[in-house]
């Protein structure tokens, strides 16, 4: 069962409305009072895809291979991030304890969540906070389920594309996104969606692979762009500049092998800009 109090943060990915109510059909689902919509409860997973999302390759190619790496991918991150990466795990574990504090007893948001193999190794402290997961793959977001269902906390996975993230605007105390910049195709949209959904003044923060800093490494992404995976690495410089003309506020990064950390604050007048226009 769906909380009433997780709709009050959601709205209609498609037409943008707040009157979400649960469906009285004999399936589960959320459902859009103002443009009918019906998105499906799945093991207690809303389905917030747009009905119509225009998919391009290299998204369906990145979606495919979550998919299909999500059974392995808790084996694999951590000899990956040491070996080829050079970035020690403890280094998202220390991101996300400092991102779900700055929650502060709010919303804390994590897009892409993946199978919240991170998340779950600091979440229980932190008993006053909602916990929303982003993500495309419904291979992780059953992992991340699964991994969860022993917390207390208010827990909700959402599938959902991130460039029409289907939250209400300034919902979100915080947000985190491992692993997820270089991972989205359209990052201006993504970004702009981040920050719409996060509170004015609340903290943002992620980690991208980058390029330029591991030879290694950069083998690697070169395959992954050859695939068609990962269309939009770039140098840690590239990221950083581009960040800074999002207009975060307090932006600070580290770069630990061929990974970067990053964190800031929503600017308010991007937001309000975004409430007036939404």
């Amino acid at each position: 069962m769906i909380d009433k109090s997780i709709l009050e943060l959601l709205r209609c990915p498609s037409c943008h409305s707040h009157d979400l109510a649960l469906g009285a059909g004999r399936r589960p689902a959320v459902v859009c009072d103002a443009c009918e919509v019906h998105y499906p409860i799945v093991d207690g997973i809303i389905d917030m895809l747009p009905s119509q999302r225009n998919i391009q390759p290299g998204q369906y190619r990145t979606e495919t291979l979550f998919d299909m790496i999500a059974r392995i991918y808790d084996y694999v991150m951590p000899p990956m991030s040491l070996g080829i990466w050079h970035c020690s795990p403890l280094r998202y574990i220390d991101a996300e304890n400092k991102a779900i504090g700055r929650a502060n007893g709010g919303v804390y948001l994590s897009a892409p969540i993946g199978t919240a193999v991170v998340t779950d190794q600091v979440l229980a402290p932190y008993h006053d906070v909602t916990v929303l997961g982003v993500d495309t793959s419904w291979k992780m977001l059953q992992r991340a389920q699964k991994r969860l269902k022993d917390h207390k906390h208010p827990i909700q996975l959402l599938r959902a594309d991130l460039t029409h993230l289907p939250l209400r605007n300034g919902v979100a105390t915080s947000t985190q996104s491992i692993n997820g910049l270089h991972t989205f195709l359209d990052r201006q949209q993504t970004v702009s969606e981040i920050l719409r959904v996060t509170h004015p003044g609340g903290y943002i923060a992620g980690s991208a692979l980058i390029r330029g800093q591991e030879a290694m490494a950069d083998s690697v992404l070169d395959q992954f762009e050859q695939y068609g995976v990962y269309p939009m690495l770039r140098s840690g410089r590239y990221l950083v500049e581009e960040l800074r003309n999002f207009g975060l506020r307090h932006l600070a990064f580290e770069t630990y092998g061929a990974v970067l950390f990053y964190s800031g604050e929503a600017p308010p007048r991007l937001v309000e800009r975004n409430e007036r226009t939404a």
